[in-house]
């Protein structure tokens, strides 16, 4: 089975590089899955998964109800209609997948999608929040138990 972890996010700009580091740690621990990291537009995103047979997609998510640090268990169906999650701007996740289904590209069996709950984004040139890099141990352990 040909697996793909995917990183998504901006290694430049604070806490929206959460998505990209908990990938690269997460790689660390499985020789077998091949990793890719970066900011995906909805066409890079399918080019990117496109012949895998499980994908595994961590990204940052701001989400004022649930504290920093939590992880999300998201599905494809959670971004119908939405304008993006992270950098998938050209057209949202949900779109980009049923384009590619439409196109009949090969594209994966099973999609898991984590989200991790930051306070804010960050600017260019900022560094990770304090609270957010406390929690990167069990955040890449609490992943590790759903992938």
């Amino acid at each position: 089975m040909k697996r793909l972890i995917i990183g998504i996010g901006n290694e430049y700009c604070g806490n929206d590089a959460l998505g990209i580091i908990v990938a690269q740690r997460l790689k660390e621990n499985y020789q077998d899955i091949d990793l890719k990291t970066g900011a995906f537009s909805g066409i890079d995103f399918l080019e990117a998964i496109e012949g895998y047979d499980e994908v595994i997609v961590i990204d940052s998510v701001l989400d004022s109800d649930t504290p920093a640090g939590s992880v999300l268990q998201l599905k494809i169906e959670d971004f119908v209609g939405l304008k993006s999650f992270s950098y998938l701007h050209s057209i949202n996740l949900a779109s980009a997948i049923e384009l590619g289904r439409q196109l009949n590209l090969k594209l994966p069996e099973r999609i898991k999608i984590f989200g991790i709950v930051i306070d804010k984004k960050g600017e260019i040139g900022e560094e990770m929040s304090i609270e957010i890099k406390e929690k990167l141990d069990e955040l890449v352990k609490v992943l590790k138990s759903k992938i």
